[in-house]
């Protein structure tokens, strides 16, 4: 159990207090919540809850009483009367640890801030773009209908209605993929692109900052600088 402990940055033995005031400090400290999803900080706060659980599932957790039988009768009962206020005690995370973190926490940002390439998966309705990659599918989807329009015509001058719509279909089915990674990058569903007018705010409005429920964000940002 002693890794326990020191995943909660405490002595092995720690009491009770101790470890509930440690627990809720890095659960505070580690949330994914207020460190834009990055998954260093998901895997850090997943092993603080797994260590927490695991030291309140066992006989380990004890009263700074029953821990501490070689200090005085004097010493226990201040101990005992600070443990009622949380915030008396300091709890400490070994310089080692503390650099440990930062440097996780540097190279998950680090790697967090490289840019996904544009058009990897134009027909997926997975995932986020940017707003430079919809206004480039804009653009290519009417470059699309001119083309579709021109090789109808050329087929059959009389009667092209037909052969124009067929080439129109992948055409269509890619734009609305666009679209909707598009409103995923908005944190909406891609249903919202139906919304009249809707695609023009896509070409101008601002995506999420950092990962959101569709993914992680298409320019590699996760802070606002």
């Amino acid at each position: 159990m002693k890794h326990h402990f020191e995943t909660l940055g405490l002595q092995e033995g720690a009491s009770q207090e101790e470890i509930q005031t440690a627990y809720e400090r890095l659960s505070k400290e580690l949330d994914p919540k207020n460190n834009d999803n990055q998954e260093f900080f998901v895997e850090e706060y997943e092993k603080v809850q797994k260590a927490y659980k695991a030291l309140n599932q066992t006989s380990i957790l004890k009263n700074s009483d029953s821990s501490s039988g070689s200090f005085s009768s004097k010493k226990l009962e201040d101990s005992s009367s600070s443990s009622k206020d949380p915030g008396s005690f300091t709890v400490t995370i070994s310089p080692e640890k503390i650099e440990e973190l930062k440097n996780k926490a540097q190279e998950s940002k680090e790697q967090s801030y490289v840019k996904p390439s544009m058009f990897r998966n134009s027909f997926s309705f997975e995932g986020r773009i940017r707003r430079l990659e919809y206004g480039l599918s804009f653009i290519i989807y009417y470059i699309w209908m001119f083309f579709s329009a021109f090789v109808a015509v050329s087929i059959n001058a009389d009667n092209f209605e037909g052969i124009y719509y067929l080439l129109l279909i992948p055409g269509f089915y890619f734009w609305i993929a666009q679209g909707a990674k598009r409103c995923h990058d908005r944190g909406n569903s891609g249903w919202y692109q139906l919304i009249p007018f809707y695609a023009f705010w896509m070409l101008f409005g601002d995506g999420d900052i950092g990962a959101n429920n569709y993914g992680v964000n298409p320019k590699g940002i996760h802070k606002i600088k």
